[in-house]
């Protein structure tokens, strides 16, 4: 996901004809330039915390560092904001609850709901998510382990062991996602507005 933080070309005219009256049209710039960047800091302090109040995203799941931020120069007036990241595994990531005897393994990916059990339906069978203990085998052999959810998939079957049908690690929206659902509540070129102002008005005290 990228944001793109820009002044419109009506803006940018507007600030350098209110400069151009004050008779600092030289300083048109800078103003812009610091006012991007104020707004693309905000941005990114709404985004983070806007994404783990919409969504149950674990704190080290997502951390305010992995919004990676291009600030403006002079030559180059916006700032570009991007959250990268593949789906993340749910048992780490969001708030979930394990099975029980009888219940599937629960989750709640957005913030103000219900844990929601698990499950799957097909073929008349009910397939229960499940967390579990996995090995991972590297290429070189190492062995590690990590816990996850998992579900049987219908119709697909285990290489080693035909019989019995294959798991799959269930996973959750990324990183990238729950930053889209925030900005989607956000008003970034209000937010680019006021910081303009802001700098205007200190530009004419001084």
């Amino acid at each position: 996901m990228n944001i793109t933080v820009e002044p419109s070309p009506a803006l940018y005219l507007a600030l350098q004809k209110r400069l151009r009256e004050m008779g600092k049209s030289d300083y048109a710039k800078e103003v812009m330039r610091k006012a991007i960047r104020e707004t693309a800091k905000a941005v990114k302090e709404e985004l983070h915390s806007g994404a783990r109040t919409l969504y149950t995203i674990k704190r080290g799941a997502f951390k305010k560092s992995d919004i990676k931020v291009t600030n403006p120069t002079k030559n180059q007036l916006r700032a570009i904001l991007e959250v990268e990241g593949e789906p993340l595994a749910l048992k780490a990531s969001y708030q979930n609850r394990k099975n029980g005897k009888k219940k599937a393994a629960s989750a709640l990916i957005k913030a103000g709901g219900n844990m929601k059990e698990l499950k799957l339906e097909s073929g008349g069978r009910t397939y229960k998510a499940f967390v579990a203990t996995m090995t991972n085998v590297s290429k070189d052999g190492k062995e590690s382990e990590h816990v996850g959810i998992f579900q049987r998939v219908p119709g697909k079957y285990m290489k080693k062991n035909p019989h019995k049908e294959a798991i799959r690690q269930i996973y959750a929206p990324a990183k990238s996602k729950a930053a889209e659902g925030a900005y989607g509540e956000m008003d970034v070129k209000g937010e680019l507005s006021y910081r303009l102002h802001k700098h205007m008005n200190a530009m004419m005290g001084g």
